[in-house]
């Protein structure tokens, strides 16, 4: 049976069954958010069904003259695609080309499971003569490999007013009739649905028919990258099918298995549609007794989708045909090589590199891994400041760095056509991990309305608040604290903050125990903040969590609940949390650590409430070594307001000195070598009184050793 092809086609999918995923479900938010685009813009609506109603003509004629013989000879589409990954999602590049492969073996009908379509259906499963290829050239002509990554975006989409920043028309994007565009997203939020998901609702992905986008910078895919992995990509044959004009087998809903629909296309039969599930039996009460209905089509919502049909096949054949939305365009010879899909092509180099850490503790190694495009063949060259090597042309050298400081690596990707330099300034950052604060330790922000000496603001959001001082209330009884005021922040959501701690020295120290005080509320119920307490055994360069992540909602409920207004905490909202022992014990006897407080705000629900944090307490049992012993090492007075003496005993044939080092790692005092006669010796401090306020570590320095003791400077 065949009806009219219905005008508005909700064009998202949640194929949970795909993905294995049996929790509650939102199938789609695009068709709503369609229906709104159309109710914004009516002429929107009235040119898509001008369009549908062109397009479905042009199905009919191709209908008319498809027959295998004739499609023997029918001409291969070959469509260029690029992948978009929005913000840091750690996702390999064989991922994206796995994915292509099996989007092209569900349109080439060679997928490993074709045998085992339902035997109706079979014969009418056929080769759709469309192959999706990665880009090779993005739109300047420069080299590519198709797969971009945008670690600057928000990893969370809204769907109902994304920012289609890299698709359509305007500098430095990739043109629709040029490539097909897919957005690669961590999570999709609408209606009913919020990011990051809370309670197994999401939704997998969503496009728009020809001609019904709100723009033609909209006219893309997105979709979830956790339905990027082995067959749960079929829901991306699934978009793509959307793309070239295919509606869902059970109609123009969102909502399968409620009444009998149909998509326009003569051999895919009435159907109610299923949504994660695969009946055995598949007779169809929507089209009579005896019929069949195709619920392995991978334009239904089962969760064992394995086939298109001729009749599908030729739809999209005939959507790949028209001018429609520029789709004709996509595979025509002069695309094919200005998109470096055809062999031969040429393309200027862009060099590219990353890191596994940005910042190293001194002696420490940083592993690079060049990720320069060169097309066909070319070469790179790395230059390292400050590093050993300071040059190498490996694909992914590990360079030393032996001195404190800020450091900048360049790397030049050369070929044929030429050579490309990136720079970044400033980009490893090397500090002494030796010489830390020493336990016992306490922050309680109470020393000014300043960032104390020693913590470290970031914020990663041009414009957004960020942590400091709050000089009216405080945990455990004190007067100030450390908050993020997010009130202040009217409808900014998906900002992270971070405050770090200074490096600490366990080398000696076992039994650790850390305990902080906190407050925090919600504004509205369903915020879905995110707080992680992390720790790094290399100075920053990674970073661990350690009470994996905290759950907001029980820390909500035991401090401010719930408050639209902004959050300030009375005496018995604040909380003390004591880390369990059992999760510090990797902090054993660590020369290089460091704590950071982690928070991102909830992109969905917009601003959040007032997080406070206080009282930052750090201990353990700090055993001396045997050179400690030795030294037997003292500083009076301790704490001074002036300068300070170090006694010592030297020791024979040592080179010995003695270096004051600042919070943050500076060298800002320093001795001559000692005689090293076994005899005691003794060294001022701050002898002309030019050290500010603050604290600071006295490191003794024994040949390759050094001990270390805090002084405090009042």
């Amino acid at each position: 049976m065949k009806k009219q092809f219905l005008t508005v086609m909700g064009s998202a999918l949640f194929l949970a069954g795909i993905a294995q995923e049996n929790s509650n479900k939102q199938p789609c938010n695009t068709y709503q958010v369609m229906e709104e685009a159309f109710k914004a813009d009516p002429d929107l609506k009235l040119k898509y069904n001008l369009i549908q109603s062109q397009l479905e003509q042009e199905y009919q004629a191709e209908l008319a003259k498809t027959h295998m013989a004739q499609r023997a000879a029918a001409v291969s589409y070959t469509i260029p695609v690029v992948f978009h990954i929005m913000g840091p999602q750690n996702i390999a590049d064989q991922v994206f080309i796995d994915a292509i492969a099996q989007v092209n073996r569900d349109y080439g009908r060679k997928g490993a499971d074709t045998g085992s379509v339902y035997p109706n259906f079979k014969s009418i499963y056929v080769d759709a003569e469309m192959v999706f290829a990665l880009a090779k050239r993005d739109p300047n002509g420069n080299c590519t490999n198709g797969i971009i990554r945008h670690d600057n975006e928000s990893i969370y989409w809204n769907q109902n007013g994304g920012a289609y920043n890299y698709s359509g028309t305007g500098t430095n994007r990739w043109p629709r009739e040029k490539y097909l565009n897919v957005y690669i997203v961590n999570c999709i939020y609408g209606t009913g649905v919020t990011c990051p998901t809370t309670s197994g609702t999401y939704i997998g992905g969503y496009t728009y028919l020809p001609g019904s986008s709100p723009g033609v910078n909209a006219d893309a895919i997105v979709y979830r990258s956790s339905e990027l992995s082995g067959l749960s990509v079929r829901a991306l044959s699934h978009e793509i099918g959307h793309w070239f004009n295919l509606g869902h087998t059970f109609g123009s809903t969102n909502s399968p298995g409620t009444t009998c629909g149909d998509d326009g296309v003569t051999d895919t039969p009435p159907t109610k549609g299923v949504l994660s599930q695969c009946p055995v039996s598949n007779s169809n009460s929507c089209s009579g007794s005896g019929n069949l209905w195709n619920v392995e089509n991978f334009m239904d919502y089962s969760s064992c989708p394995k086939n298109f049909t001729q009749g599908q096949v030729t739809r999209m054949r005939a959507a790949a045909a028209s001018a429609t939305a520029g789709r004709n365009n996509l595979w025509s010879a002069a695309n094919l090589i200005a998109t470096g899909i055809t062999p031969g092509y040429t393309c200027a180099p862009v060099a590219d590199f990353d890191a596994n850490k940005k910042n190293v503790c001194a002696g420490n190694t940083v592993t690079f891994t060049n990720e320069s495009e060169l097309g066909t063949s070319g070469n790179i060259s790395w230059t390292f400041e400050g590093g050993n090597p300071a040059t190498s042309t490996a694909n992914a050298p590990v360079v030393t760095y032996a001195t404190p400081g800020t450091y900048s690596v360049s790397l030049v990707a050369t070929n044929a056509s030429g050579n490309n330099t990136k720079t970044q300034t400033s980009y490893i950052t090397v500090v002494q991990g030796g010489g830390g604060v020493l336990l016992p330790n306490t922050y309680d922000f109470e020393t000014g309305t300043g960032i104390p000496g020693g913590i470290t603001v970031i914020n990663n959001n041009a414009g957004s608040v960020a942590w400091a001082v709050n000089p009216s209330t405080g945990g455990n009884s004190t007067a100030q604290s450390m908050f993020l005021n997010n009130a202040a922040q009217a409808s900014s959501g998906g900002h992270i903050d971070i405050f770090e701690t200074p490096i600490y020295d366990f080398s000696t120290t076992t039994n650790v125990s850390f305990s902080y005080y906190y407050a925090y509320a919600k504004k509205v119920t369903a915020q879905a903040d995110t707080f992680k307490i992390q720790y790094s055994l290399d100075c920053g360069g990674t970073w661990s969590n350690v009470l994996g992540t905290p759950n907001l909602t029980s820390m909500a409920a035991a401090s401010g609940g719930v408050q639209a207004s902004s959050f300030s905490p009375t005496a018995a909202q604040w909380k003390q949390v004591t880390v369990p022992a059992t999760l510090l014990t990797v902090l054993n006897n660590k020369p290089s650590v460091k704590f950071r407080f982690w928070f991102k705000s909830d992109i969905a629900t917009g601003s959040s409430n007032n997080i406070f944090i206080d009282q930052i307490n750090l201990s353990g049992t700090v055993g001396l070594n045997e050179l400690e012993k030795s030294l037997d090492m003292m500083i009076y007075p301790n704490p001074t307001n002036a300068s300070s003496t170090i006694d010592f005993n030297t020791v024979s044939g040592a080179k010995l000195k003695v270096s004051v080092m600042d919070i943050v790692g500076r060298v800002v005092e320093e001795s001559e070598n000692f005689n090293t006669n076994g005899n005691r010796a003794n060294y001022t401090v701050n002898k002309n009184g030019t050290l500010a306020k603050g604290i600071y570590v006295i490191n003794m320095h024994i040949g390759d050793q050094t001990i270390s003791k805090k002084l405090i400077i009042e």
